[in-house]
């Protein structure tokens, strides 16, 4: 029996999903013997991904590493990588039912198990300079660095875990993660895990309900001048609501309204700027509060103030988010016979349907955050999704698949085989320089010429030397690359491949959290319209399945138990849906829907009794098939890990006998 939604593999949705996680995937830290992902020696790493890429090397430009020099140092990340790339691989299974997935999940689970502070790779429970106790985050970056025998990538590389930035930002995509597995699972690991997390989520709380941003800054940093981010307090108000949900502690709900309600006190209402009416500032550590607006957070912000809405019934929070989701579709490029949005670029096919990152109410201008961003766009999508459900407003559904429409959209169209220095290995993926998705997309040529790339194109088509002004790197000397001519054959495409560039050029760059961005988004929208298409249709089933057990006598138990179980899972995957976890609720339609047509095809001689003549054995095939059904249906998912469980230790003691 299969767990998941696999009967729409023909919406671009999801296939445009699959291959997101598919792409993010590629770059987990994996053992040895992993046939993905980049192979590493040393298990503390396994389940990170690199940071980013430039000029093919990790995290080059970054503290000393120096892009395209023979790699002795990089960074890795978990955070937003592992939490994303384990949500998008834990969907892709659901949607194929391709174990390769669970495998690949296993590596994040496996990680998010063994690193959690206090462990024996971290300095369990030590206090940082703020004075807030770390135990329940989890150690968001690992630098590796070449051991005393000065060969990288070897079992003596120094490697060092550590909350070098302990901030809601990235412990939450994690957080969500386990949220929706223990959905799936009712795994108890999982739900400690989120307990454990959740009371650091309490204690990293500023007193007004507010979090900050992506810096160890918590009060000791408020008194020192130092702000909160809108984006971590709103993302912390939607997971404190799930783990509320989920657990009926009232003290995560408390921190949510306080959170909440925080936000609520900087929105912008009552204003005459159309720019910056019902959103919210832009607060970032080290600055002061200013007027500046950003969607980098906007979906964050509408699911935590619906959730809010819904669990408390205070109305004050279902306005905020309207007015907040009005403000959003402002932002969002849209065609000019759309009643919503800003046609300002309505002829770029490209740009439609995508949301600007930020705007400047004191200058008046984007600036160069007239960009649209991919996850921004991702993000938006369950939010938006979510709202319409408790607002019945159809314009943020149109929203919604407005943008995952265009998230289809950006990638590059390049396949080659793209050689990367990746912890001592050359890793090769087939995409372009830039990697599969471009980190922007800028819809403005004024903003593209500003940077320099128009100029770039128009010198070197008068004077092609200029592609060997410099002397190669030893990325390029190895590879026999030009980074120069690279940038050159992208631009030289025309403005569509100008607008996609990367943000840092003239470096090539990419970072691979943005698959998991993607993932996220669109298998939000595809689950959420399978889960549409579908549910009417299991639900007469089932009700079908319920009258007929309840007017006949003869059943054996075991169909009625199984009745009961099909209706069990149709009302799980209907809270789930009801709450925002569209592909949750869809694998726990399907279930419901394969158990009620296998009970129907052993009821059908029970509806023409009259008609046969050998119920004995109808009866007894009946018994033994629901009995596997039950079985089966309660225990897959646990059943489904511990086999990767025991195949990942045999791995690792058949490692260990041959080092």
């Amino acid at each position: 029996m299969t767990f998941g939604a696999g009967s729409n593999l023909d919406s671009k949705y999801l296939q445009n999903a699959i291959e997101a996680a598919d792409w993010i995937s590629s770059f987990q830290v994996t053992p040895l013997g992993a046939t993905w992902g980049i192979p590493y020696p040393d298990q503390r790493v396994w389940g990170f991904d690199p940071y980013y890429y430039s000029n093919g090397t990790i995290t080059a430009d970054t503290n000393g590493i120096q892009a395209g020099v023979k790699q002795q140092m990089a960074f890795l990340l978990a955070g937003h990588d592992a939490g994303l790339g384990a949500d998008a691989v834990l969907n892709a299974y659901l949607a194929t039912h391709d174990t390769k997935y669970l495998r690949i999940f296993q590596v994040y689970y496996d990680y998010f198990q063994r690193s959690q502070i206090p462990n024996n790779m971290t300095q369990a429970g030590e206090s940082n300079e703020t004075g807030i106790i770390n135990d329940g985050y989890w150690p968001e970056q690992a630098t590796v660095e070449a051991g005393p025998d000065q060969i990288y990538g070897t079992r003596d590389d120094q490697i060092q875990l550590g909350a070098v930035f302990p901030a809601a930002e990235h412990g939450n995509p994690i957080a969500a993660t386990l949220i929706a597995y223990y959905r799936l699972s009712n795994d108890s690991t999982a739900l400690r895990m989120l307990n454990r997390y959740g009371n650091w989520l309490i204690n990293d709380q500023i007193k007004f309900g507010e979090y900050a941003g992506a810096f160890p800054v918590t009060q000791y940093y408020m008194t020192l001048g130092w702000k909160p981010r809108m984006y971590e307090t709103t993302e912390s108000a939607w997971i404190l609501c799930e783990l509320y949900t989920l657990t009926r502690n009232q003290t995560y709900l408390n921190a949510a309204i306080a959170a909440g309600t925080y936000a609520m006190s900087r929105q912008f209402t009552g204003s005459n700027d159309t720019r910056i009416e019902g959103a919210l500032p832009y607060e970032s550590n080290r600055t002061k509060y200013n007027r500046a607006v950003s969607t980098n957070h906007a979906g964050y912000t509408l699911l935590a103030w619906t959730q809010l809405y819904r669990l408390t019934g205070n109305v004050r929070f279902l306005t905020a988010a309207r007015s907040y989701g009005d403000w959003l579709l402002s932002f969002q490029v849209t065609q000019s016979g759309t009643p919503w949005g800003d046609h300002t670029y309505s002829n770029d096919t490209m740009a439609v349907g995508g949301y600007y990152y930020g705007y400047d109410t004191d200058r008046h201008t984007f600036g160069w955050r007239v960009a649209l961003s991919l996850w921004s766009a991702a993000d938006a999508i369950p939010g938006l999704l979510l709202l319409y459900q408790s607002s019945g407003d159809q314009r943020y559904l149109q929203s919604a698949e407005l943008a995952a429409g265009w998230l289809t959209k950006m990638k590059y169209s390049d396949r080659n085989l793209v050689p990367l220095q990746s912890l001592a290995i050359t890793k090769y993926v087939v995409s372009s320089p830039w990697g599969l998705y471009p980190q922007f997309y800028q819809p403005s040529m004024k903003e593209v010429q500003d940077a320099g790339i128009t100029d770039y194109v128009d010198k070197v088509r008068s004077n092609s030397s200029l592609l060997t002004e410099r002397n190669l790197t030893w990325f390029e000397q190895t590879f026999n690359l030009n980074f120069n001519q690279i940038d050159y054959q992208m631009a030289v495409r025309g403005a569509q491949y100008m607008k996609m560039i990367w943000s840092w050029w003239p470096s090539v760059g990419f970072e691979p959290r943005y698959g998991g961005d993607i993932a996220f988004g669109e298998f939000s929208v595809a689950q959420y319209i399978e889960y549409n298409n579908d549910v009417n249709s299991t639900r007469t089933l089932i009700q079908e399945l319920s009258q007929v057990t309840n007017t006949t006598q003869v059943l054996p138990s075991n169909l009625t138990l199984s009745v009961a179980k099909a209706q069990q899972l149709l009302d799980q995957a209907t809270q789930n849906f009801n709450d925002g976890w569209f592909p949750v609720a869809s694998a726990k339609l399907e279930q419901a829907t394969e158990l009620a047509k296998n009970v129907t095809v052993i009821l059908a001689p029970f509806t023409e009794a009259a008609n046969l003549n050998h119920i004995q054995d109808q009866l007894t095939i009946l018994l033994v098939t629901l009995s596997a059904l039950l079985i089966t249906t309660n225990l897959y998912w646990h059943r489904r890990f511990r086999m990767a469980t025991r195949r990942s230790r045999h791995t690792n003691r058949s490692r260990r006998r041959k080092s």
